[in-house]
């Protein structure tokens, strides 16, 4: 992902993205970041996350492994690849 202020690449797993309860910030710019969830790439993964998880479930059903663990790591991985780094909307002065 790269940011929208410099344009450098930035890592979803970096220690500055992975601050709870923290403004996220840029390891390179130091300008604030937000991560947002791109429905537009959710809805295009969508159909190959549930045929992934489908043909999956008997492998960890014979296993001996929940058939939802398949569904909830397929979910996991669907939102994961549709996060996408945007600049904060700039808070107006009544907040």
């Amino acid at each position: 992902m790269k940011c929208p202020h410099c344009s450098k690449s930035v890592s979803l797993f970096s220690k500055k993205m992975n601050k709870f309860g923290k403004e996220k910030v840029c390891p390179e710019c130091q300008k604030p970041l937000q991560l947002t969830v791109s429905l537009k790439v959710a809805a295009i993964l969508i159909i190959p996350s549930i045929a992934v998880a489908l043909l999956l479930k008997p492998v960890f059903v014979n296993v001996g492994l929940s058939g939802y663990l398949v569904t909830g790591l397929c979910t996991g991985v669907l939102v994961l690849l549709s996060l996408r780094i945007k600049a904060p909307l700039a808070k107006s002065e009544g907040d």
